[in-house]
């Protein structure tokens, strides 16, 4: 896949969590709506800076802080009502709150590859396929009550997996 395909498809997977950061920050809608259109055109102009091998997300919230900042040293009416300070925090806690979801579905994935072929299947039937539990069953050859129990004790599994390998990442254990 192309640079310009993938900063794409990196693009349009953060747009709902950039216009969000921005909306945290900006209140006018007008206002946030023009420095999303201006970070997006400095996003793909600034594309060959990006490090494919870094988070997407903590790279074009960076640039959306110094738009905002930038913004503000030119129109002093800008609505803004943070300090630059405040901002920095803001963006360390999307920081901090993207690593944490990141590490949380690697965890997810790693205790999915786990399960054997048959818990697989029905959570690819499941959430993948988006198949109603009385057709898994019909598919199965289970009492509906019979599928409904086994999704709960999968994910009760899965939920006592993930948490056990977020110890393991964290030290805890």
């Amino acid at each position: 896949m192309d640079r310009k395909t993938e900063f794409f498809k990196l693009f349009v997977a953060h747009q709902g969590a950039l216009r969000a950061f921005l909306g945290s920050l900006i209140r006018d809608r007008h206002s946030r709506d023009d420095v999303f259109q201006d970070l997006s055109l400095t996003l793909w102009e600034q594309l060959d800076s990006y490090d494919v091998s870094r988070p997407f997300g903590p790279w074009a919230r960076g640039i959306a802080a110094r738009k905002i900042l930038e913004r503000r040293r030119q129109d002093a009416r800008f609505p803004l009502t943070f300090s630059p300070e405040t901002i920095q925090a803001v963006i360390d806690a999307y920081d901090r709150r993207e690593a944490s979801v990141s590490q949380r579905a690697t965890a997810l994935r790693q205790c999915v590859d786990a399960l054997p072929g048959t818990s697989k299947e029905l959570l690819t039937l499941k959430y993948e396929e988006c198949i109603p539990a009385e057709e898994i069953g019909r598919r199965t050859g289970r009492s509906p009550d019979a599928i409904y129990q086994a999704f709960s004790r999968l994910l009760d599994r899965l939920e006592e997996c993930v948490e056990g390998r977020m110890k393991v990442q964290d030290g805890v254990i």
